[in-house]
């Protein structure tokens, strides 16, 4: 598909630890652990597995409706954020599964509204010699919480999408009721916009149960106006299982 030139500067974050050259002593390794034990201080490591029977991005099934597993471990330090993702998926060009990397930051406003904005570099795995398949999305997420209610907004960008795809975007506006400490409902309207055009409209809604603080698991039924467009825009009934770390 044809390119647009985008300067995109990726910014690497760089931990220098002071290195002393002399002969070794019987403290060496001790320092040169303390060196790395304050260079990670106020690191934080978390991670999340997901399994479900279907998979769902902006809307559409990202495995023509069979099973997905994915991942992600992510470092926290402060409001700054750091990802690493894979999943599999089934894609048109071939490829049967995504990576991504992601930097990101989040932050909150008073007590209620929480603000989250990530660049996120993306390349789909195992496809056909010559597809397009490196490409990158900023995506951002704002809501607000009023009591048991909370409003949510997403949004994203890329500005050259993946395949014949050009540039892309994805609004959604959606809510969320919390029942009891255990039980939640929740639902959505989306709404994606492509270049060349092939638009499309997806909505969302299910209900969330917490198993405990750190395990939930959701049921979730989702739908298009386009089910002419492939098989990943038809309606569809997703279990998913997801693990906090």
């Amino acid at each position: 598909m044809p390119r647009f030139a985008l300067p995109i500067t990726l910014a690497l974050l760089t931990f220098a630890a002071p290195v002393a050259v002399a002969a070794p002593t019987g403290n060496f390794v001790a320092d040169w652990s303390d060196d790395w034990a304050e260079a990670l201080e106020g690191w934080k490591l978390s991670g999340q597995l997901t399994a479900a029977t279907d998979s769902t991005s902006k809307g559409i099934s990202e495995t023509q409706g069979n099973g997905q597993l994915s991942g992600a471990a992510t470092a926290t330090r402060g409001g700054f954020y750091a990802s690493a993702r894979l999943k599999n998926v089934k894609s048109s060009d071939g490829s049967d599964y995504q990576s991504a990397l992601a930097v990101g930051g989040r932050w909150t406003v008073g007590p209620d509204i929480h603000l989250n904005s990530q660049i996120i570099y993306k390349v789909n795995g195992g496809a056909r010699p010559g597809s397009d398949t490196h490409f990158v999305e900023w995506q951002n997420e704002a809501s607000r919480t009023f009591g048991r209610t909370t409003l949510k907004a997403l949004t994203i960008w890329s500005p050259d999408s993946s395949g014949s795809t050009q540039e892309a975007l994805y609004y959604e506006l959606g809510a969320a009721q919390k029942l009891s400490d255990r039980w939640s409902v929740s639902g959505g309207l989306g709404e994606r916009r492509t270049e060349p055009k092939r638009n499309y409209t997806a909505w969302n809604a299910g209900a969330t149960l917490a198993l405990n603080a750190k395990t939930s698991l959701d049921l979730r039924y989702y739908d298009t106006n386009r089910h002419e467009y492939s098989k990943a825009h038809g309606e569809r009934l997703v279990l998913a299982l997801q693990r906090r770390f």
